[in-house]
């Protein structure tokens, strides 16, 4: 009895140090991991970069080969316009009637063009050479704008991407797409200095920062940086009116999904109220977002949104249940349609809405229909063949319908919704007028890019495990490339299913099993009814485990340490025996 309680503080210090045998083998076994992590981080940098200067390098053929020029008609006027506008100011810009251009008539540019770019320029130009003394004249930064707004629609497309999907692998892809698509390409290169060059990437942030607002329900702010990069769209280029349908659209089907929440209500209204304030001080839109026929829907979803929002609040006031809730969303609803009908109805008769755009028109009716001659006779206005879209797209036409069924399937997020109905909405309008696959370029590129990742997270766990799992990186290297590393090092490190202590559980369990015999065999024929009993009471079994590996458990010990144990409680038993 007393060998045995002298022996009890050595058992103490015993668990004790097997304790932090236990840490260093954890930590031990979470260095592969760690070093997967960070190659697999490497690599998506490299890759990105690789994006970029491929975006970058592209561009740049056009300059390369012919200099610093500006290329075909638009770009030249647009180039005049922000000329004058450097030279003359602000005020001249926007009364500035131009008698060189559509002679005899003349045009008052101020009130006919989108000043987003120029503005943007002339920005660009001032800042080179006044604050960072980089002498650039102002034709070469008009030429070399396309590249650099095409090298940040790659990375923005990139970053949307990964909001959608949350998968790093899926952005990089993306972006390596983005960089070399041609429906991008073709507005992007240097020396064509047309609005689109500057509004795709203006349009990529927008998107960009809607789904970022949604990301939960503390991101509501950012719906306000999204309204700040609409007005800068607004004033870029005329596709705005698709940028706005395209969130008005995504908004109304979270709410018919049953997603509706006071953060999607926030983000909404912080990104309509500041994005529509600013566009009507754009002097070409002027009051067309509220009074244009395809630009009422985003509002109607917006007041749609607040009578919501209302009933919520007087719901959790008054503690309804789900039928007076109902109840309730239908008398508030039914009350506002018949104000609003009765609304609409006088501002039809007084003439307050104007008519819709032929160009709109011209996307529901035959292209040769529109009852506008420029319209009617523009090549590009007419609708999208197979052909155009392998011209255009080329292997994303296959790609991207995959990442689309993915993207339904297996990412049901805000954001998800989002990319597939920007898919669908882009498909139709571009079958119905082929200059619009511009509109096809980014969500083509970032569906293509979830396919790339879905592939990528598939096959690269498996050829690292493959390749490396005979050096303790099973399933680090499968967690690194999946963005699970830390969820796995969380759980000690070991990847997917026990990642790289595999063989090390192997080797402790051959020990415990030998320890085991070793002790039997030592206390056969010599063992009292005492030690015989304290014997059966150490093997008792517990939810499959023996009382010891339990307790070794409780303590954070491995396999190791419980052979450890048993093996010192067999030396006690022999000795209290004796």
């Amino acid at each position: 009895m007393a060998t045995t309680t002298a022996e009890k503080p050595h058992g103490k210090a015993s668990v004790s140090s097997n304790g932090g045998s236990s840490a260093a083998v954890a930590a031990k076994s979470a260095t592969p991991l760690s070093v997967a992590s960070g190659v697999a981080v490497a690599v998506r940098l490299v890759l990105l970069y690789y994006a970029a200067h491929n975006a970058y390098n592209i561009r740049m053929f056009a300059i390369r080969i012919y200099g610093t020029v500006i290329h075909e008609f638009d770009p030249w006027f647009n180039y005049r316009a922000t000329d004058y506008l450097a030279n003359n100011g602000w005020r001249a810009f926007f009364t500035w009637f131009d008698h060189q251009s559509w002679y005899p008539l003349g045009r008052p540019v101020g009130t006919t063009i989108y000043p987003g770019m120029q503005i943007t320029s002339v920005v660009i130009w001032r800042i080179l050479n006044e604050w960072l003394g980089y002498p650039m004249s102002l034709n070469d930064v008009c030429v070399y704008v396309p590249v650099w707004f095409g090298v940040s629609a790659t990375l923005l497309l990139g970053a949307l991407t990964y909001e959608c999907s949350r998968s790093a692998s899926a952005a990089v892809g993306a972006a390596l797409v983005m960089a070399v698509i041609p429906a991008h390409l073709m507005r992007s290169v240097g020396g064509g200095y047309d609005n689109e060059s500057v509004a795709v990437t203006a349009m990529c942030l927008v998107f960009y920062l809607w789904c970022r607002s949604l990301r939960s329900q503390t991101s509501w702010p950012v719906g306000a940086l999204a309204g700040l990069a609409y007005v800068n769209m607004v004033a870029a280029w005329g596709g705005f009116v698709f940028v706005v349908n395209m969130i008005g659209a995504h908004c109304a089907a979270l709410v018919l999904l049953g997603r509706y929440s006071t953060g999607l209500h926030r983000a909404y209204s912080l990104w309509y109220a500041i994005g529509t304030l600013g566009a009507t001080r754009v002097p070409v839109v002027g009051l067309n977002p509220i009074r244009s026929l395809e630009q009422l829907a985003p509002g109607a979803v917006f007041a749609g949104l607040q009578l919501i929002e209302l009933c919520e609040v007087i719901r959790r006031r008054k503690k309804l249940e789900r039928v007076g809730a109902w109840k309730l969303r239908v008398q508030v609803f039914g009350v506002a349609g018949l104000a609003g009908l009765a609304a609409c109805a006088a501002l039809f008769s007084a003439g307050y809405f104007g008519p819709i755009s032929s160009r709109v028109r011209g996307l529901f009716v035959k292209h040769t229909r529109t009852g506008n001659p420029l319209v009617d006779s523009v090549a590009e206005h007419q609708p999208a063949s197979a052909n155009a879209y392998w011209h255009y797209l080329h292997y994303t036409v296959y790609a991207a319908p995959l990442g689309l069924a993915l993207s339904v399937v297996f990412k049901r997020t805000d954001a998800s919704l989002f990319i597939a109905l920007y898919a669908a909405f882009a498909y139709f309008f571009s079958s119905k007028m082929v200059r619009l696959i511009i509109f096809l370029g980014p969500v083509a590129s970032a569906l293509s890019g979830v396919a790339l990742g879905f592939v990528v997270e598939a096959t690269v766990p498996l050829l690292v495990d493959a390749l490396l799992g005979d050096r303790g990186l099973i399933g680090g290297g499968g967690a690194a490339f999946d963005g699970g590393a830390a969820a796995s090092s969380a759980d000690g490190g070991g990847g997917h299913a026990g990642g790289g202590k595999t063989a090390a559980k192997a080797a402790d369990g051959a020990a415990t099993s030998s320890s085991s015999s070793k002790g039997g065999a030592k206390t056969k024929g010599s063992s009292s009814s005492k030690g015989a009993s304290s014997s059966k009471g150490a093997s008792s079994k517990k939810g499959g485990k023996s009382t010891a590996a339990q307790a070794a458990d409780d303590d954070g010990l491995d396999d190791a340490d419980i052979a450890t144990e048993a093996t010192e409680s067999t030396v006690t038993h022999r000795s209290s025996s004796r």
